[in-house]
Parts: structure tokens; sequence; C-alpha cells
């Protein structure tokens, strides 16, 4: 109801989502043909009008004080009015953690003394400080390879000394070959228990549709282009 992945969903995949569903074992399962112009479909039924209907309800405008509410819980996320709005429907909570990519944000590089240089991507120093929530930078070892907990640690004093302290914590998600989809998200939803965030109010910002599909396996709160984090 509220489309919190919608707008990161690839457009073919919205044309599919659009089809009016077969009926069971009597239709076979029919794709968009060429001339499609990724319209909705003309369903006149009683189900497509009451789904528009309670979406359209959904979508009303609540009170000045409500919107000027999400509003301002949006602008301290770096987030736009419907994505906060979007996971309130959808979650019934507010959004209120980040998880940031390490890969995207900071460059770590091993210097000869053993030591560890880091280098925040351009543009990403400015927008960790603006941001307002709680804020986990998120180690993937599938991108970044294993990292022991020294050096995890040393890596989180190093960046909070960089952008004073504002990053909660570090998140290491281990690798494994045998990794599915499922028991990455379950490791996810573990890692962020033993961190007291619950998942319904983060907010993964990534860059791949890996990392969609690890927000949605892991039933996180939102999924939002890092490209599009505090957007203008």
């Amino acid at each position: 109801m509220g489309d919190r992945f919608f707008h990161s969903r690839h457009p073919n995949v919205e044309t599919l989502l659009r089809r009016p569903p077969a009926p069971p074992r009597l239709l076979p399962l029919r794709l968009p043909g060429i001339g499609h112009n990724g319209g909705p479909p003309l369903d006149m039924s009683g189900i497509g009008v009451a789904w528009r209907r309670a979406h359209a309800r959904a979508w009303q405008t609540p009170p000045r004080e409500i919107v000027q509410l999400r509003l301002r819980r949006a602008a301290r996320l770096g987030l736009g009015y419907r994505d906060v709005t979007a996971a309130l429907l959808d979650t019934g909570s507010h959004l209120s953690v980040l998880l940031l990519p390490l890969h995207h944000a900071f460059v770590v590089t091993r210097v000869r003394d053993g030591g560890l240089r880091v280098a925040a991507a351009p543009g990403l120093a400015e927008k960790i400080e603006r941001c307002g929530g709680r804020l986990f930078l998120l180690l993937d070892e599938a991108m970044t390879g294993p990292l022991d907990a020294p050096t995890r640690r040393a890596l989180l004093r190093q960046i909070n000394l960089r952008h004073d302290g504002r990053i909660e914590g570090l998140l290491a998600l281990p690798f494994d070959l045998m990794d599915t989809a499922s028991r990455r998200a379950s490791r996810l939803r573990r890692v962020l228990r033993r961190h007291g965030a619950p998942r319904l109010e983060c907010v993964l910002l990534g860059q791949t549709y890996a990392e969609l599909q690890l927000a949605e396996a892991a039933g996180l709160g939102l999924f939002k282009p890092l490209t599009e984090w505090f957007a203008p």
C-alpha cells in the first residue's frame, strides 16, 4: 500500500506487476508483448476498484501538523516525505536507523606499518555530518574481504575521529560461498538485534540490485539509493 520499494525497482518489473492475474489452472502465464506501453491494465473488476480506492484513502494528505512532523523527520534522515510516509503505511514504524555500506562510503587501504588509511567518498562527509538519525556502517565481507575484530575496532575509531563520533557502530556481515539470500537476510537481522536496531526502522542506503534484494529479504523499513540520500 505504501509502495516503499516502488521507486527502487526496475521499470520492467513494474510492467510485469501491472498485469491482471490469470485465473489459476485456466490460462497460461502471458507476458506483455511487443508494443506494450507499460500502462496499467484495464482492470474494472471489483478487486481492482477496491484496491485503487484503498490506495487513494491511504495516501490522503494528513493534517498540517502531521505533515510537518514527517517533513522534519525526513530532513533529519536525508530522505523524502514519500519515503517516511510509505514506510509508516507499510510497517507502522518510524524510520530512525541508517545502514551505510562501508565499501560505498569509504576507501580503506593498508599502509606499510600495518595501519589503515581511510578516505571518504566525494561529497559523503558532509551528508554524514548532516544526518540526524542513528548511523551504522555495514561491512559486507563479500565486497571488502574479512576483517578481524581488532581491525574493525581500529577502523571505526579512525572513521569516528574524522566525523566526531557520528558512526554508532560497524556491523559485520560475514561472507560464505554457500550463502543464499535468505541466509544473508537472517544474518543481517541477527546483527541488527544485537545492536538494538529494529529492522522495520532501518534504511539501507545502497547502489546495487543485490542490496535492494537484501533489504527486502531482511524486511527492512526502506531501501534508498545512496545517490538520492540528501538529494536536493
